[in-house]
């Protein structure tokens, strides 16, 4: 039985590298192999340099930084990164729009009052999770537009922190510092700051649940049940927080599940082991799904009435074939036909999307093939769509998209290589729970609306990956 297991937690470390790997390949040949594209030359002559310079800077430096002191060295790439993310909101200002005013107006009515009424943040209630949390620096410090950046800049500069921790458990302090760097430097995060949105939140909530959980696996097989449950309440309200603001935390639970009980097969033969396992992952989702509940209550109880808890519409758009799954407006305008029936709840609305999405499956002779590379393509093919959310004010719109698109497929070429080294090492720590995250939350826009960027979360794991892949390229003994 020891064997099987062993045998099957190594193919199926290989295949989830495999997987990622896989995926890559597909985005790279994608957009490398259309060579009339718009700035073709500049972006592969930018992406080499990139891969051969870039890399031997990162590799180099990080090797020489690892000799200075680590404390030293780790709040100066802080105040770095303090220092570039503020220095683009300074520069670059701009008023909530979109999906941002949402964002905004809700977290300013949530602020001025306990009930608001509004059906649509009832149809989507996750616009209440990052709203209640802006709501509460709106009150304090008053509606100012700027208030969102300057909170996006401190959870980005915080995440930093985490993602530090993280890589140095992963790969040591030369992946600590490299995927730092990474992360200082990509320029669509940069960009993001600058408006009103739930992602750096969430994200950070989401590196500070990869934290605990690396700490919890590193000393679950000594620790007393007690510890366990608590830390699994912890980790339960945090998934909570995660899907309040985006509703994956589905993602990262079923990544944990298969990490502790497929690959870590160290609890074949040890019954306390076997036992603090089954608590700590059981206890996470007894925990996710009573809290959840409660969360769904409160937010219903501020709305004033009933929210969606199915994402009928989305899933209606996502299977839309002449949209490529991606918002349009025939879909939005049935959504607000059924939200404008007299009686209707959001949930009632949701419902109904819900089978006009079954209906659109089984009678709309969609080539589900075809479907799904284009949302695949539309969800990780580029890097961009901050510039355009910003167009409004943004300058030099095609030298930022060019950086963007550089430095993204930058990360996924250094990435592919760390992930083709944790095949060839077998690699089973933290970061196969990372690399898992980004497949579930690929194959989960696949059945939803998709854009561009709902892949923010998934550069984090890119970075992981590249970090770790940097790390070995100037060092092939290591391999």
């Amino acid at each position: 039985m020891e064997r099987f297991s062993g045998l099957f937690s190594t193919f199926s470390t290989r295949a989830i590298y495999g997987i990622y790997s896989f995926f890559v390949a597909i985005l790279i040949f994608d957009y490398f192999s259309d060579t009339q594209k718009y700035n073709y030359v500049m972006i592969l002559v930018g992406v080499l340099l990139l891969c051969t310079i870039g890399n031997f800077i990162l590799s180099s430096g990080s090797l020489y930084l690892e000799r200075v002191n680590e404390k030293i060295c780790f709040f100066v790439l802080l105040i770095i990164c303090l220092a570039v993310k503020t220095a683009w909101i300074v520069t670059y200002k701009i008023d909530p729009i979109g999906d941002y005013e949402a964002f905004f107006n809700t977290a300013k009515a949530l602020g001025d009052n306990f009930v608001i009424h509004d059906r649509y943040v009832a149809l989507f209630p996750h616009i209440f999770g990052y709203a209640s949390f802006l709501s509460i620096f709106l009150k304090i410090f008053g509606a100012n537009f700027m208030i969102p950046p300057i909170i996006n800049v401190v959870l980005t500069t915080i995440s930093m922190g985490l993602i530090y921790f993280i890589a140095r458990r992963i790969g040591g302090v030369r992946t600590a510092i490299t995927a730092s760097v990474l992360w200082i430097l990509l320029p669509s995060q940069t960009m993001y700051n600058m408006f009103a949105l739930s992602e750096p939140l969430y994200c950070t909530i989401l590196l500070l649940a990869w934290a605990i959980m690396i700490i919890v696996y590193d000393k679950i097989e000594n620790m007393k049940i007690a510890k366990v449950l608590m830390y699994s309440i912890l980790l339960a309200a945090l998934l909570v927080l995660i899907n309040m603001a985006r509703p994956i935390a589905a993602v990262p639970i079923i990544a944990l599940a298969i990490w502790m009980f497929i690959i870590d097969t160290k609890h074949i033969g040890n019954k306390k082991l076997l036992i603090n396992k089954l608590a700590y992952v059981g206890v996470i989702i007894i925990g996710y799904l009573i809290m959840s509940s409660a969360a769904n209550h409160y937010v219903t109880l501020r709305l004033g009435e009933e929210i969606a808890t199915v994402p009928g519409y989305n899933i209606h758009v996502g299977f839309n074939k002449g949209a490529s799954g991606t918002w349009n407006p025939g879909d939005s305008a049935l959504l607000y036909h059924y939200s404008g029936q007299p009686g209707w709840s959001a949930q009632d609305v949701q419902k109904q999307m819900l089978e006009e999405a079954k209906k659109r499956i089984k009678n709309d002779d969609i080539d589900f093939g075809k479907l799904m590379y284009d949302k695949f393509i539309i969800f990780l093919g580029n890097d961009d769509q901050a510039v355009k959310y910003a167009d409004p004010i943004m300058d030099h719109k095609v030298r930022y998209t060019i950086i963007s698109n550089v430095f993204y497929y930058f990360l996924l070429v250094t990435s592919l290589f760390g992930a083709l080294v944790a095949i060839k090492n077998k690699n089973k720590s933290s970061l196969l729970i990372i690399c898992l995250y980004v497949i579930g939350l690929t194959m989960a826009q696949m059945i939803v609306e998709v854009a561009p960027r709902y892949h923010y979360s998934a550069t984090i794991p890119m970075i992981f990956l590249a970090a770790f892949g940097i790390k070995h390229i100037y060092n092939k003994k290591r391999i």
